[in-house]
């Protein structure tokens, strides 16, 4: 019954519009369309919830009380051993409580050793330190010394020289007197 009115309000609508009163008259047109599509969607939505109801409402009413018993049974059951299962780790605890306050002993007592042990190195570091120093300020006296002595090695060479030279002059002056 729609279709057959549409064709009719539309071709008004075409004839309005060239006299200038369609405008109002379209746009109404067009948000009742609008409207009716959105009406048609809502529809539909409503007719696949409705079935999904009845899908549900089955799903349930295949449901007894004799598999709702043993359901919670079963839940009971599960319960049961959960339970179970958390006492038995409750009574766990004291022990691993132990267990752990008596590794931290131990590792109080190494941090301890440790520490120790650090300042002896830090002790022998520091003494090392200082022999490394005083043995650098000796090196340095003995290469002072070193220099020193190779400067009078060759001051004495250079006398000696001298003196050699002095001597066989002499010597020579002698022979030649001498002769």
């Amino acid at each position: 019954m729609e279709n057959t009115d549409r064709p009719e309000k539309e071709a008004g609508l075409q004839s309005q519009w060239t006299t200038g009163e369609a405008p109002s008259q379209l746009s109404t047109f067009i948000e009742q369309e609008q409207e009716m599509k959105k009406i048609e969607k809502l529809t539909i939505q409503l007719q696949n919830m409705t079935c999904e109801r009845n899908e549900l409402r089955r799903i349930l009413a295949n449901y007894t009380n004799k598999d709702l018993n043993n359901r919670l049974k079963f839940e009971l059951e599960m319960l049961k051993k959960e339970h179970q299962q958390v006492m038995s780790d409750v009574l766990k605890l004291p022990m691993e409580i132990s267990d752990a306050l008596d590794r931290c002993k131990q590792l109080i007592e190494e941090n301890e050793c440790y520490s120790y042990l650090h300042s002896l190195v830090l002790q022998y570091l520091k003494q090392l330190k200082k022999n490394v120093y005083v043995l650098g300020l000796e090196n340095i006296q003995l290469w002072e010394e070193q220099i020193e002595l190779q400067e009078s090695c060759e001051e004495m060479k250079k006398l000696l020289k001298e003196a050699h030279e002095k001597i066989c002059d002499s010597c020579a002056e002698q022979q030649q007197v001498s002769h």
